[in-house]
């Protein structure tokens, strides 16, 4: 069992992460990320993250009391229903509490936004994505996770993008599933930090997204909460390596002592990532595998 200890002797809240062997076979993409197998949560502020996704089911208890805010951006107005179980996999990806599942999420220390542009097929218009980031915007959010992409550029979602920056959000999105043939929009923009997937071995996944890519996390065979009764099922996509990066960022957002802006963020990463592939940046793993080392 993933041992999330609270450390009651401290003035500080804090929380540790000890991950062990066994759980490293059961969840592998975790102990791919948390370099040293172990991580020291501070609690000293929680970092907003908008998922612009199909909804998130709050009802979940691994996900209860996360959500600070929803918009339904196909349906103002509305209660958000996730039945798609898209954007709650994504969800518990990045926060999820500790569980017998093994789906801890990367983060421990956020507030979830969740806004649905996704309907109940995964499909989604542009015109709701923009409204959503948008909404994301004037709720001072920290990070906007986008697991999804769209082929084609449009001005409209460009703009939007490039208004969030200027705002100081970190924008994280998938490279897409296309067979390595191309990278999705927004992830191509060069303000977004594009996310591209790998499997157990280290190997880009053959569907990912191939050409603007930032960084690669994993994607292959990942364990995630389902609204469903076998609770858990293994999936694959750039949707949950980019939902991986996320948790990743959140973290070293929390633990810094001043606001970081994307060049910060970038340096940081670059330090830390596994160089695979051709040396150096490439367009197939980008600057390498996301890690998060041990800040103890």
């Amino acid at each position: 069992m993933i041992v999330l200890v609270l450390l009651m002797g401290c003035t500080d809240k804090n929380t540790h992460l000890d991950l062990t062997d066994i759980e490293c076979k059961t969840n592998w993409a975790l102990c791919s990320v948390f370099s040293d197998k172990s991580y020291q949560y501070s609690f000293e502020k929680k970092i907003k993250i908008a998922i612009l996704d199909s909804g998130i089911n709050g009802d979940h208890p691994e996900l209860t009391g996360l959500i600070r805010k929803s918009y339904n951006a196909i349906n103002p107005g509305q209660k958000i229903l996730d039945s798609y179980g898209h954007g709650t996999a994504i969800a518990g990806m990045i926060s999820a509490k500790p569980n017998e599942y093994i789906i801890q999420g990367i983060s421990q220390s956020v507030y979830l936004y969740d806004v649905k542009v996704l309907n109940d097929k995964g499909d989604g218009e542009i015109e709701d994505v923009v409204d959503g980031i948008e909404w994301s915007i004037n709720n001072n959010v920290d990070i906007i996770n986008l697991s999804f992409g769209f082929q084609k550029d449009n001005q409209a979602l460009r703009e939007a993008i490039l208004k969030a920056t200027t705002h100081g959000i970190i924008i994280v999105a998938a490279a897409g599933n296309n067979l390595g043939l191309y990278t999705d929009y927004p992830a191509k923009y060069e303000e977004v930090i594009s996310i591209s997937s790998i499997s157990e071995n280290l190997k880009v996944d053959p569907f990912a997204g191939k050409g603007k890519v930032d960084y690669v996390a994993p994607g292959v065979k990942i364990p995630i909460l389902t609204n469903g009764e076998d609770k858990v099922r293994y999936v694959n996509g750039t949707s949950f390596s980019t939902a991986i990066a996320t948790g990743i960022i959140a973290n070293i957002l929390e633990q810094s002592e001043k606001p970081l802006s994307l060049t910060d963020i970038k340096e940081k990463l670059n330090k830390t990532s596994i160089d695979l592939g051709e040396k150096g940046k490439d367009t197939t793993y980008g600057n390498g595998l996301i890690q998060l080392p041990n800040n103890n």
